[in-house]
């Protein structure tokens, strides 16, 4: 998406964090998420009230590109080294999500109890308060929804 290869996951991992559906997925604790928000010059919580904001991933795409041009060109330039980079990384992803097949399938299982194993652990010692669950009205709720002044 805007030759940025993990700005749809991360859209994406946004929207289940905003409405409480994220199961076993980091956010706000994942290495590769922040690298590409440090990129962007955003935090989490930056990014999430704009992906809360954006009626689907052009309108994302589109409100990222106004805010920060040269900050999209950064975002392409880590991504087209992703690859390389990352190779091992990306592959465990693809395999855990069942992108992977043939023989490597034999591998799926570890992989699904290592990466749970990992990803538990990881929101048990950093909790993410990167995303508030959204109000009814599609808007993030502030820190102070719900509470008292």
């Amino acid at each position: 998406m805007g030759g940025i290869r993990w700005l749809p996951r991360l859209i994406d991992k946004t929207r289940s964090a905003l409405h409480g559906t994220l199961g076993s997925y980091l956010f706000g604790q994942s290495p590769m998420d922040r690298a590409l928000l440090e990129r962007l010059g955003l935090s989490h919580r930056a990014f999430a009230e704009i992906v809360a904001d954006a009626l689907d991933d052009d309108a994302v795409l589109a409100a990222l590109r106004a805010r920060d041009p040269k900050g999209v060109a950064r975002a392409r330039e880590w991504s087209d080294a992703l690859p390389q980079r990352s190779r091992v990384f990306l592959f465990i992803i693809d395999l855990d999500d069942g992108y992977i097949g043939g023989g490597w399938k034999l591998l799926k299982g570890p992989a699904n109890v290592a990466s749970g194993a990992l990803t538990w652990t990881v929101k048990r010692l950093f909790p993410s308060r990167a995303a508030r669950p959204v109000r009814e009205s599609g808007h993030m709720a502030s820190a102070n929804d719900g509470e008292s002044p």
